[in-house]
């Protein structure tokens, strides 16, 4: 059954540090609002789950999709023309992707240098951002096309769209050279469903797992994905997002178990507890929501982005960081870069150490491919990794440090919140036998 939230300072501050990797695009009361709709002993479990949430901002958007059509543009002469096809009806989010990624460096950039080698007016386009495919003639020599979409969860969509005969003998008769699938997050089991059928389509996107069991069966996150799952299906089983017959999808549409949400709206395929709207339920992301905006790549080079993390696993990020700036480095930053700096660091050496890989890396901390490659780079520089991404002596060093303060801490029992000055004042019933 429902409850009613019971603020202290110890439940106000794990609701705190979930803020910046939400990026504050809920208020705490959002966030007390949508635990409410569970049972209390059930919150935990659903903060935990909060913890791997992933919410995509417009200017973090535009960052993937600058960074990834990069990717895509670099491997070919400015030149040579693409057709950059956001599929789906109009006004649905393969066709709202258009604006952001016009004006992301990488478009404009090789727009620039395609007109000034081939001698075009500014205003012409070069290549081409367009729904109306059956428009352009094998005239217009167009050699590549971006198939473009926000989010790929189950790849249904893709495949209905690809296979259709009409565009299969499009790209036959233009004599198309290669064919991508843009999307900022692909769901894994997208990309495998997508190309079982179209082995020739090349997927450029930061991919993203089902919650269960890949990253959940990390026992630092959850001590119980057995609990987490019951709860999952618990709720969602009861949260109407279909007509009948299949009015519940308690993981997602086509059981994607996605945790994304981006500022234009929260995908099907992300779980119906965060964004679902019947029987009563209070979504934290509803479909439609009208998010605020904010600089992805500040917030979360916030201290407070890495503090959630750290705050679960028991390690005092802090000391990580301090430990990290004693270390000599001839770079002439100021201190605030240095200590944001060490921030992504300390906590990349330690989830190094649990053998997970980038992909699930990326999810944990919600990071892009190119920017867990900014902080790996950060650790090269500090000798904490080697080229081949292993530990170095010293980075194992500083966490044995880690460790052993842990061990001490737990012993004394000393927290964050037990530390606190408190507002309070205690006073015995008796004292050496007086009372």
């Amino acid at each position: 059954m429902p409850h009613e939230f019971e603020w202290n300072k110890y439940k106000a501050r794990k609701i705190e540090l979930l803020i910046p990797r939400l990026k504050y695009s809920v208020y705490p009361t959002h966030v007390v609002q949508w635990l409410e709709n569970f049972e209390k002993d059930e919150v935990n479990h659903m903060i935990d789950l909060l913890r791997v949430f992933e919410y995509i901002t417009f200017s973090e958007f535009m960052s993937r999709l600058n960074s990834l059509l990069f990717e895509i543009f670099k491997k070919y002469r400015v030149e040579e023309r693409f057709l950059i096809y956001p599929y789906g009806k109009v006004g649905k989010s393969g066709t709202l992707v258009t604006y952001p990624l016009r004006n992301t460096k990488a478009y404009k950039s090789r727009e620039s240098s395609a007109k000034k080698k081939l001698g075009l007016q500014k205003k012409d386009d070069y290549n081409v951002i367009s729904h109306d495919y059956e428009k352009i003639s094998i005239s217009d020599n167009i050699k590549y096309v971006i198939f473009l979409d926000d989010f790929v969860g189950s790849g249904d969509t893709f495949i209905k769209e690809f296979g259709k005969i009409k565009i299969q003998e499009w790209l036959k008769k233009m004599q198309i050279s290669k064919v991508f699938l843009l999307a900022s997050i692909v769901m894994e089991g997208a990309v495998k469903n997508i190309q079982g059928r179209f082995p020739n389509v090349e997927v450029v996107a930061d991919i993203r797992r089902k919650i269960r069991p890949t990253i959940f069966s990390a026992k630092f996150l959850f001590s119980s994905i057995d609990k987490v799952t019951d709860i999952v299906m618990k709720y969602g089983s009861t949260i109407p997002v279909n007509r009948p017959p299949k009015q519940f999808t308690p993981l997602g549409y086509s059981d994607s178990e996605s945790l994304v949400s981006f500022f234009h709206g929260t995908p099907n395929n992300t779980l119906p507890i965060f964004w679902g709207e019947g029987n009563g339920w209070k979504p934290l992301f509803p479909r439609n929501s009208i998010t605020r905006m904010y600089e992805a790549k500040k917030i979360k080079r916030d201290i407070k982005y890495y503090l959630s993390l750290f705050d679960k696993i028991g390690h005092d990020l802090i000391e990580g960081t301090r430990i990290i700036d004693g270390f000599s480095d001839g770079r002439t930053s100021s201190y605030k870069d240095k200590n944001l700096q060490n921030h992504a660091v300390i906590t990349l050496i330690y989830l190094i150490t649990l053998e997970l890989d980038t992909v699930i890396i990326c999810q944990i901390l919600g990071l892009s491919r190119e920017e867990l490659s900014l902080v790996q780079k950060e650790c090269r520089i500090k000798k904490l990794i080697s080229t081949e991404y292993n530990l170095t002596n010293k980075a194992k060093k500083i966490l044995q440090q880690l460790e052993k303060k842990k061990r001490q801490d737990s012993i004394r029992h000393e927290t964050f919140y037990n530390l606190e000055i408190k507002k309070m004042l205690y006073l015995p019933r008796s004292f050496k036998g007086n009372t």
